[in-house]
């Protein structure tokens, strides 16, 4: 049988990854260990528990982060792969030679990428219990949320990446993008700590709602209806962001 191209395209970018997934265990473990430590750790040591974050501000980062890792490592992996295929490899014209169109080098990527950010997600769930956190059983439902949670960061992107000329374009992207809903979507912090207007403004952001979910399904405090909220707000993210995408592969490898 004939594998779709999207999935050839994706099992040649895996296949490459083999050989160069050193070079990305830095962002996607060591970092996010490192924030853990040294932000949820050691900051910890001077947040009371009269903080009104239910739970210890260990476990608060801690949960927070298993999002942000998700949603780095597919923003990061959307970026300069992605505008390099169409500029500097030109590894997408060479795709455009097979029977591959421009909506199956997109998916195919697409699907590589959300798979290098799910197992950052796991290996990064993993290591919470080391910790004492993530003991509840209701982690596993973490698990099947990580690819919403990864297309939702790395389909945006991805158009982005397809729709610029100049690589440079990166830096307003995660200076004035990325950086900023790192630091915004209440990772460290309760967003109510927020002016009303930040707070307003975060709200719009998909690692906001990545945070929410993951930090109450890790922390056992799941509510079904803010469940939702947040599935149906990364999902409009998603969404978006494939057709912007779509659209940015057509017009970059149209015939």
């Amino acid at each position: 049988m004939t594998r779709h191209p999207a999935f050839a395209v994706t099992s040649h970018l895996l296949t490459s990854y083999r050989h160069t997934w050193l070079d990305s265990v830095f962002n996607s473990f060591f970092l996010p260990l490192c924030l853990l430590v040294g932000v949820g750790w050691s900051v910890g040591q001077h947040v009371e528990d009269s903080a009104g974050l239910g739970t210890s501000y260990f476990a608060f980062v801690g949960a927070g982060l298993l999002a942000a890792t998700v949603t780095q490592i597919a923003a990061a992996e959307s970026a300069w792969a992605v505008f390099g295929g169409f500029e500097w490899s030109r590894i997408y014209h060479a795709m455009r030679l097979t029977p591959a169109r421009p909506a199956d080098i997109m998916t195919g990527h697409l699907m590589s990428i959300m798979a290098r950010a799910i197992l950052g997600g796991i290996g990064f769930l993993l290591l919470l219990p080391v910790f004492g956190i993530a003991e509840s059983w209701t982690t596993l439902a973490v698990i099947p949320l990580l690819p919403l949670i990864a297309l939702a960061a790395a389909a945006p992107v991805m158009g982005f990446s397809a729709s610029i000329s100049n690589a440079g374009m990166f830096d307003v992207l995660f200076r004035l993008g990325i950086l900023p809903m790192s630091l915004f979507s209440g990772v460290y912090f309760p967003l109510t700590t927020l002016p009303d207007a930040l707070h307003a403004a975060a709200l719009a952001l998909p690692l906001t709602h990545a945070v929410a979910l993951t930090r109450m399904l890790v922390l056992d405090s799941f509510d079904t209806g803010s469940a939702l909220l947040h599935i149906t707000c990364l999902t409009a993210w998603a969404l978006a962001g494939l057709l912007f995408a779509r659209r940015a592969f057509d017009r970059r490898l149209a015939d």
